[in-house]
């Protein structure tokens, strides 16, 4: 297929929007509110142009149950999976390395595992109620590993109500999900559990997941509040390796995953002023067998976290915290029983984020972080973010942020880990407006530019500082609801390089593209969508070489019809077109799929 026209479509589509839109009836809504970007709420109108957000019912709607499928859709995050379903997948988010990204539940930070990447292509959304994501560096919020951004999967409370799915499909693929949704004497929550199952296309790639979350809150008193989450999974992967390997397909190849995380908190209401603690654990085991090793690898981590929030006065608003955390990593092999890694590390932060609202409608957000790291010393982050409103409906934003990142576990003590590695840092600047000129169009445009020192890379031999390197580019996205009738569109281009050699970072597509035109009304949902990939560069698969990676343009259709108020018929199909492509080097993307299930809610 030609890249002319994908691109020409997003135009198309870019140009026509105001003038379709303007012809459907109005339909009122009511506005989020969000948490990630200033770690306390505000709506997500007032967030910033790099902030994006996706509500559970659009993630229903399209039919989209794991969060690396979700995140798709994000501007300026290149989702890149070696395989088919179930299989490792890496996020790189504004040119930053895959494990640049936090990801966090109600708060909490998730179990990044030994390699930092936190299983990624196994996280499911049982029991999530939206998706909150801060692209850029989220440092000063959440400390280490968000040289890319952060991205936070929410649990809201919503009203009774049980939601059971059914699905099955091709590749002898079953999804079986429930929902639940609860508020009964002083006590609310959700409960979320799935199971996954899939025989993929290619030899020996069966995938198996089982996946469960829970938030439970109780308000003591008037100003006391206590709550109590967890999210846990398990899951078995098979894969046959490298198409371009002498060996493919591999039979008995395995990963076996299991994480969970639990956390008790307690929130008190002081009026203008709010405390918020916690307490969490979480780990992380993996076991490996492959034509190298039979590994097992463990990842434990303990946090506490303070937090106070509130207005210093009506202009300031202000929120300050500490945190200590503890983390400890094993490996051992598994057929000699050699403990190879039994190390731990431990650090203690403290930050502080201010908001000044200034006259003229403009604001002025400050923020630090210090954090002290046993094994690296001290590293102190800091950011700078001014909005300024230049009309009604147009917003003017800007950053400047500071990052710092410790190397993962697997970086230093990995099959082919160097211990000698020093951090990476970054420094970043971005620019960007929303626009929303009616109650129809909301548009949200930034240009960024990021400088990384001692950016961390594979060598082709080992993990290794590549020196510096760079980042920049713009993303961009549009929505438009009117009616019963949605478009979303997002593109986004960047240049990542490593400025020594000039080089291009590997696997960071130049363009990325995501179109979803869908219309819906309490009958029935009809939608498709479309995603854009261009001009990356890869490993090959079978010399090692560096070579361009494939130009693809993907297509899915997607539909529900609500056969009574309780029960739902729906069913979608992915790549339509059932176009051969592959999203890393030597590892074949799935082809065209069909599948279809039943919805009950009662």
């Amino acid at each position: 297929m030609s890249v002319l026209s994908p691109l020409l479509s997003f135009i198309i589509c870019l140009v026509a929007l105001p003038a379709v839109t303007s012809t459907f009836a109005d339909k009122e809504q009511l506005e989020p509110l969000i948490v990630i970007e200033r770690r306390m709420p505000e709506l997500f109108s007032d967030a910033s142009p790099w902030v994006s957000r996706i509500s559970r019912e659009n993630l229903e709607q399209r039919q989209i149950y794991n969060l690396a499928d979700a995140l798709r859709s994000v501007p300026g995050m290149a989702v890149v999976r070696t395989g088919q379903a179930g299989s490792q997948t890496s996020l790189f988010s504004r040119g930053a390395q895959s494990d640049h990204v936090t990801f966090l539940f109600e708060g909490r930070k998730l179990n990044g595992g030994f390699s930092g990447t936190y299983n990624l292509g196994q996280l499911a959304l049982n029991g999530v109620s939206s998706l909150e994501v801060l692209r850029g560096s989220s440092s000063v919020q959440y400390g280490a590993e968000g040289i890319g951004g952060a991205v936070m999967l929410r649990s809201e409370s919503k009203e009774n109500r049980l939601n059971w799915t059914m699905e099955g499909g091709s590749n002898h693929s079953i999804y079986n999900g429930i929902d639940y949704g609860f508020s009964d004497s002083g006590w609310e929550g959700s409960v979320g559990t799935s199971l996954h199952a899939t025989d993929n296309e290619q030899p020996h790639s069966q995938f198996d997941n089982q996946s469960v979350s829970f938030h439970l809150s109780r308000r003591v008193t008037e100003n006391l509040k206590i709550d109590f989450l967890g999210l846990g999974a398990s899951s078995e992967v098979n894969y046959p390796g490298n198409r371009k390997s002498p060996t493919y397909p591999v039979d008995g190849q395995y990963q076996e995953i299991e994480g969970y995380l639990v956390s008790p908190g307690i929130t008190l209401d002081m009026g203008g002023w709010k405390t918020s603690a916690f307490y969490s654990y979480s780990e992380d085991n993996l076991t490996g067998k492959d034509s190298f090793s039979n590994t097992a690898y463990d990842a434990k981590t303990n946090s506490v976290e303070l937090q106070l929030s509130g207005g210093a006065t009506e202009a300031v608003q202000v929120t300050v915290g500490a945190e200590y955390q503890r983390d400890s990593f094993f490996k051992k092999d598994n057929a000699t029983n050699a403990v190879d890694i039994n190390q731990g590390a431990d650090s203690q932060s403290v930050f502080v984020l201010s908001t000044f609202s200034l006259p003229e409608n403009t604001s002025l957000t400050l923020g630090a972080r210090n954090d002290n790291f046993s094994d690296y010393g001290s590293a102190t982050t800091w950011s700078a973010l001014f909005e300024k409103d230049l009309s009604e409906g147009l917003c003017l934003v800007t950053r400047y942020s500071t990052s710092f990142s410790p190397p993962q576990a697997n970086d230093l003590y990995g099959m082919w880990g160097n211990p000698d590695l020093n951090p990476e840092k970054a420094d970043s600047w971005e620019v960007g407006f929303i626009a929303k000129p009616n109650e129809i169009l909301h548009l949200r445009f930034s240009y960024f530019e990021t400088e990384f020192e001692d950016l961390i890379e594979w060598s082709g031999f080992t993990t290794s500082n590549v020196g510096s390197a760079s980042s920049k580019g713009f993303e961009s996205s549009l929505e438009a609801i009117q009616g019963n009738f949605a478009y979303r569109l997002s593109f986004s281009y960047l240049e990542a390089e490593n400025s020594s050699t000039n080089e291009r970072l590997l696997r960071r597509p130049r363009f990325l593209g995501h179109l979803v035109v869908q219309h819906a009304n309490e009958t029935h949902t009809l939608g498709m969508g479309m995603k854009l990939t261009k001009d990356v560069m890869d490993i090959d698969g079978g010399t090692f070489d560096r070579v361009k990676g494939d130009v693809f343009a993907i297509l899915r259709v997607f539909g529900d019809y609500q056969i009574t108020e309780e029960i739902k018929l729906f069913g979608r199909i992915e790549n339509l077109l059932d176009k051969e492509y592959e999203e890393a080097d030597g590892y074949p993307a799935l082809g065209r799929a069909i599948f279809a299930g039943l919805g009950f809610s009662f």
